[in-house]
């Protein structure tokens, strides 16, 4: 038995001829209010499926919803769509796959930057995306324990931390990460690591206005996004 009446992956969209996405119908109903249930990350890594339904126990996840954009896994096959939905389900956790929301490797040009690569500012401003941001807080808002699934253990190295966690605390919502070996880290943990990584305590030149701490995290938050986006014109 379905816990929302719906198979999710079915009600999240329908593909168009023309490749555009048309939203069909919620994940959740809108009832309610937004409340202060928080989101979570997780990776599935190398995870055995008792050890990750172990990790979602833990938490009290109730809903997983795939960010992969292929939602498949040659050297972690348990992944693989179909056996995760079923054997999720086994263990009482329901399933979404959301690729044209929160998925990191589009292909629109209109998605990319002058690199060519994945612009994450263009994809958070996109229609999908934001259709995605609304579904995630009417689950929150009835009380659902959801976590968004990646293939990275570091949500560092995950764009569900740089692109989707990014907007979501943006938006008043609480993001927590699960690491691989079950601790829980707040967003704010990761963005001191940013603030590490890209040294971006530091002015460039002491003749400029000092950053504010925010302007710095957005430069940050930038030079992370560059790093690691996707290109389609670059093979792996």
């Amino acid at each position: 038995m379905n816990m929302f009446g719906n198979t999710p992956e079915n009600e999240v969209q329908k593909a168009t001829g023309s490749g555009s996405n048309e939203t069909v119908g919620p994940l959740w109903s809108d009832a309610g209010m937004l409340t202060k249930v928080p989101i979570f990350t997780i990776g599935h890594s190398t995870h055995s499926p008792e050890r990750f339904a172990e990790l979602l126990s833990q938490y009290k996840i109730d809903f997983l919803i795939d960010v992969r954009t292929s939602p498949y896994s040659r050297r972690n096959p348990q992944f693989n769509k179909t056996a995760l939905k079923k054997w999720l389900r086994s263990f009482g956790v329901g399933y979404g796959h959301m690729p044209n929301e929160f998925g990191a490797r589009h292909q629109d040009p209109a998605l990319l930057g002058p690199d060519r690569r994945v612009d994450f500012e263009r994809v958070r401003a996109s229609n999908p995306f934001r259709h995605g941001m609304a579904r995630i807080k009417s689950g929150l808002a009835q009380g659902h324990r959801i976590a968004l699934m990646c293939a990275e253990a570091d949500p560092f190295d995950c764009h569900r931390f740089a692109m989707i966690s990014y907007q979501l605390v943006r938006e008043q919502v609480e993001v927590k990460h699960i690491l691989k070996d079950g601790r829980l880290i707040d967003n704010a943990v990761l963005e001191r690591r940013l603030e590490q990584v890209y040294g971006i305590s530091i002015q460039a030149d002491i003749f400029c206005s000092p950053e504010t701490r925010e302007a710095q995290l957005e430069r940050a938050y930038r030079l992370r996004s560059r790093d690691m986006a996707y290109s389609p014109a670059v093979p792996e």
